[in-house]
Parts: C-alpha cells; sequence; structure tokens
C-alpha cells in the first residue's frame, strides 16, 4: 500500500524567520492535517530539503493533529528541536534569528551593547525602538528560565526519503517549493531511481503573468521551475478552474501534456466563528489574550482588508477610493482595516500612509494578527474588501463568507470562483468602481443583509471537502 509524502520545505524555510504563516502555507497544512485524519501517521508522512545534505529526510506529521491553529512555536520546534525558541522568549526584533541560536546570541550580544550606549537610532533602523528593547529586557527578567517551544519529540526525528520509499509511493507539493536550488534534481532523481510519483498543486501563475508584481528575479525562476517540473511531475492540482487555464496554457507553449485536476480552495477559515449569542463572560474570555490594540480597532466599524500588503493587491486604488468615500457626507462612512504582512515591494503606498497620517486615520494597520486576532476582526467587520489585480484563488474572500460577512471583490481571474452570488463586484482597474461597490455596501444595509442571508443559506466549502476531492484524485 503506497504512502503519501508531503513536502513542507517552504513551510519549514518561512518559519525559519517568519512568526506567521501565509495563505499558501495555511492550505497546505489544512490539507495535510486532513489526509493525517483519514489514512494515519503511517501512510500520511512530512518531508523537508535539506541542501547541504543533498537529500530529503522524512518526518512525522502526528503533531499536526494536536494543533488547533497553526502557531509558529510548535512549527519552529517540529522543523528545528530544540534550537527553537519560543515567540514570547523572543525579543521582538530578533524574532527572525529565534530559531537559530548562534545567530541570536551574536544579534542579542550587539544589540546588548547598543542600548547600554543609549543608541536609539540603532534600534529605529530595526523597525524598533529603545524602549521597546527594554520592556523585552523587563520581561525576560520576569521569568526564571526561557521556555521552549513544544512539539513532539518524534516530530523533530528523521530518516533520509531515499531509504524508505517504495515503488509507487507519493511525493505531493502543495507549497511554493520553486528557486530552491536542488529540490528539482532530487525529485526527478527519485522518479527516476525508486519509481516515486510527484503531484504538485499549482495556486497560480503570478509571477509569469504579473510580472510587474513581484521582484525581477522571480519570473525567470518561477518560469524555470515551472518547466522543469513538467520532467518529474505525474499530474498537476490546480486551485481553480482560472489557474487550471492559465497552466494548461503555458503548457500547450511549452509542449508539454499532463493531466490537470482542478480542486477549489475553501470556503472556510481556520478559526471556525463564535457563538454569537455567547453570555458575557465567554466573550471576555476570548477577548481577554489578544492585543489591545487589535481590540480597539473594532471600537468603531470598519472595513476589513486581508492579506500580505504587495502592489498586487491593489490597495493604492482602494485607498484613493477610500479618500474619496471619507469626503462624503450623505454617509457614515467606516474605516479601512488592512490586516496582514506589510511589504517593502509596495514602497509608494507605504509612503503615501506615512505622509498623509494613514488618510487622517481613515485607515488602520493590523499587523501580522494572529489566528484568533483575525477571527476576532473578521467577526466585527461591517464587510471585507478583495479589489486584487489577480489572484489564484483569494482564501480571504473564502474566510469572510465562513463568518457570514459579504465583500467588495474584484471580477477578474478566480475570485467570482470564490464570491459567488453572494458578494458585491468591482473592476479592480477603476477607483470608480471600487468606489461604488463600496459604497453601495455602506449605504444600503438591507442589501447587505440580503447578502449576508444568502451566505448563511449556501453550503460552503470546507478543507475537509478540498482534502476528500485530493484522495479521490489521488487514489484515482
Amino acid at each position: 500500500m503506497h504512502r503519501y509524502f508531503f513536502d513542507v520545505t517552504d513551510i519549514m524555510r518561512y518559519v525559519k524567520t517568519e512568526t506567521s504563516i501565509s495563505g499558501i502555507q495555511r492550505v497546505s497544512l489544512e490539507i495535510i492535517r486532513r489526509m493525517l485524519a483519514q489514512y494515519g501517521a503511517d501512510r500520511v508522512r512530512l518531508c523537508t530539503w535539506d541542501k547541504r545534505a543533498g537529500r530529503f529526510f522524512v518526518r512525522d506529521a502526528q503533531f499536526l493533529a494536536q494543533m488547533d491553529g497553526f502557531d509558529a512555536d510548535t512549527l519552529s520546534a517540529a522543523f528545528f528541536g530544540g534550537a527553537a525558541r519560543s515567540l514570547q522568549d523572543s525579543v521582538p526584533m530578533l524574532a527572525r534569528y529565534r530559531n537559530n541560536r548562534a545567530k541570536y546570541r551574536f544579534h542579542y550580544a550587539v544589540a546588548m551593547v547598543q542600548a547600554l550606549r543609549g543608541n536609539a537610532r540603532y534600534f529605529e533602523k530595526r523597525a524598533s525602538s529603545l524602549a521597546e528593547w527594554k520592556a523585552a529586557q523587563a520581561r525576560a527578567r520576569g521569568r526564571t528560565q526561557p521556555s521552549a517551544a513544544s512539539a513532539p519529540a518524534s516530530a523533530a526525528a528523521r530518516a533520509a526519503l531515499d531509504t524508505v520509499l517504495a515503488p509507487g509511493d507519493r511525493i505531493i507539493v502543495l507549497g511554493a517549493n520553486w528557486g530552491i536550488a536542488g529540490l528539482d534534481t532530487a525529485l526527478q532523481g527519485l522518479v527516476d531511481e525508486q519509481g516515486a510519483v510527484v503531484s504538485l498543486l499549482i495556486h497560480d501563475l503570478i509571477p509569469i503573468l504579473t510580472p510587474e508584481h513581484v521582484p525581477a528575479r522571480l519570473p525567470l525562476e518561477f518560469h524555470r521551475w515551472l518547466t522543469q517540473s513538467a520532467g518529474y511531475c505525474t499530474h498537476y492540482f490546480a486551485n481553480s478552474e482560472h489557474t487550471a487555464r492559465d497552466l494548461k496554457a503555458f503548457m500547450a507553449e511549452t509542449g508539454v501534456t499532463h493531466p490537470v485536476t482542478v480542486i477549489p480552495l475553501a470556503q472556510q477559515a481556520v478559526q471556525t466563528r463564535a457563538p454569537q449569542d455567547a453570555d458575557l463572560h465567554a466573550r471576555a474570555r476570548r477577548i481577554h489574550p489578544l492585543d489591545s490594540a487589535i481590540v480597539a480597532l473594532t471600537g468603531q466599524p470598519y472595513v476589513l482588508v486581508v492579506g500580505t500588503m504587495e502592489t498586487r493587491k491593489n490597495l493604492w486604488r482602494l485607498a484613493q477610493a477610500w479618500a474619496r468615500l471619507a469626503q462624503d457626507r450623505d454617509i457614515e462612512v467606516p474605516r479601512l482595516v488592512l490586516a496582514g504582512k506589510r511589504s517593502a515591494e509596495n514602497a509608494a503606498f507605504n509612503t503615501w500612509m506615512q505622509a498623509s497620517g494613514n488618510l487622517d486615520g481613515w485607515v488602520q494597520f493590523a499587523d501580522k494578527p494572529s489566528d484568533d486576532a483575525l477571527a476576532y476582526l473578521y467577526e466585527n467587520c461591517l464587510f471585507t474588501a478583495t479589489v486584487s489585480l489577480y489572484e489564484g484563488w483569494g482564501l480571504p474572500i473564502g474566510e469572510s463568507l465562513a463568518f457570514g460577512k459579504t465583500a467588495v471583490v474584484a471580477d477578474n481571474s478566480s475570485m467570482p470562483e470564490v464570491g459567488g452570488d453572494m458578494v458585491e463586484y468591482c473592476d479592480a482597474e477603476s477607483v470608480d468602481s471600487i468606489y461604488a461597490a463600496c459604497r453601495k455596501l455602506i449605504a444600503e444595509p438591507d442589501y447587505r443583509e440580503m447578502l449576508e442571508a444568502r451566505i448563511a443559506e449556501t453550503r460552503l466549502r470546507t478543507w475537509d471537502d478540498v482534502a476528500s476531492d485530493f484522495v479521490a484524485a489521488l487514489e484515482g
């Protein structure tokens, strides 16, 4: 009986320096966790690429079954073992080094010297402050010793994939592993020499189709990876009909013919919604762990935008629409809350926000919110907005629906597949259209409630549905 080896190299690389995980990685973990529930830890394993050793290594996946959400501490401990330092015991400025003990100690020592010198500029250049450093030191003194990130000891244990792989075993790549040196060659070798069957999930062709929204090196790198993957990949999966069309068009241009199965992603959030009739004590318990800044954002009506703040998300036009809404005296305009990771690639937008005082306060930011904080923001918003210029799927649209909230959504690429008839559409390239769609949902509460009622009557697609479709495709 064949086994499933899910490549999670991209997740391991990401949590090494980041404190949260992105949408694509959430997709991977949701699918793996449900496959694990169906087939058990003997048949569902994780594997990661080790560049130094030039081999894939196998890891136990069982720890994923115990995770309520996808916290960086547990994932870090699984991949880096005793070297992992928990987020609460990491100085915020040095969190990116928390899984590399030597680098953490080095940068900690340098920062300590700068703090003793009172060099505030050193901390400001690293998006921190001398006050934040001192506060972190005070918290550390309140603890007897650092607490290690916790995960089962077996999670960090590993064996070389080529020593346990049997003919017909499946290697499944769900994440963004392109551009990792040596990985493609190793996969080709496992197919040629050991009879492995490799499948890839393609999330989008953004680096090729919208190269203006990615760093200059990525289009060629992505093109090379996708071309090479045809040599070892037996079967492609696409996360939407639109992505499948893009992939088939690419393969036609490169003279490749491989089956492509569409497996739409879920209209479901990582955190499920709390009952709306929960008593006040339960609500207080739930709010207590949240950052006070997150709770404060919900004190006034707001529209929520979720995702990494890159240029493709079209925040420039959305903010222009909001500046126009702010001048509209006929409606009560909510604030615009942007929740996610800020992108250095979106420098023009960042500069505008800073120079304008976040549009005189109409725009607010929730930087890298936790799963709990994001769920709280979804629950309390008027509606959400996803006006991207291109999406492979559009996870925030589905999450919004899962929380019973309608959305303003760009009518392009895959997004209508997610939003269906439950959202208000706009032209992403027209500020007038974005303005009109947002104004309609703000000014016409009856219309907004009608869309919310439509959401409540619709059976939304779940991650269990996604996993079942994967099983059917892999076993077929």
